[in-house]
């Protein structure tokens, strides 16, 4: 319970910078994409998104071999159908999210260089596993959340409340 608690008071202290940034990167993200050959879904008045998520119009039936091919590449989204699809395995689209990787510090330039990557893979049909790991490997540290010294001033805190 201690976790949960420690994780929400973490988010609570971050989410203003955190979630601008999360939103900065999808629509930097979706942007690329765009500039790539990509169909992404939404207002490109608005940069296609307001939220973390972006999603591409890949082809009826498309999704789900697209997804596995670029999970192939180290690159982890999911299909997704969309209303006009008959159900997930007819799934035209794919979604991805910027969160998790704005939290190991992946900035925009960072998720244009993804698009590059990912239009290598999905519309050239380029396997890019090593080039993925290169771009992955500097963000191996959790950002928007304490360090040790803040854990432990926290905690003592807390106890003192118990």
């Amino acid at each position: 319970m201690l976790g949960l608690l420690m994780a929400a008071y973490e988010m609570n202290c971050f989410k203003d910078e955190y979630q601008r940034k999360v939103i900065a990167n999808a629509k930097a993200f979706a942007l690329a994409l765009k500039n790539c050959g990509f169909d992404v879904a939404g207002d490109p008045d608005i940069s296609f998104t307001e939220t973390h998520q972006v999603i591409v119009n890949v082809g009826y039936a498309r999704g789900p071999e697209v997804a596995r091919r670029l999970e192939a590449n180290n690159i982890v989204c999911n299909y997704q159908a969309t209303p006009e699809d008959e159900g997930f395995t007819a799934a035209r689209g794919i979604r991805m999210g910027t969160a998790e990787m704005t939290r190991f510090g992946m900035g925009e330039e960072d998720f244009r260089a993804l698009a590059l990557l990912m239009k290598e893979i999905v519309i050239d049909s380029v396997d890019l596993v090593e080039q993925v790991k290169a771009l992955r490997e500097p963000f191996r540290e959790l950002h928007f959340c304490f360090t040790g010294d803040q854990y432990a001033d926290l905690v003592e805190k807390l106890h003192k409340l118990i």
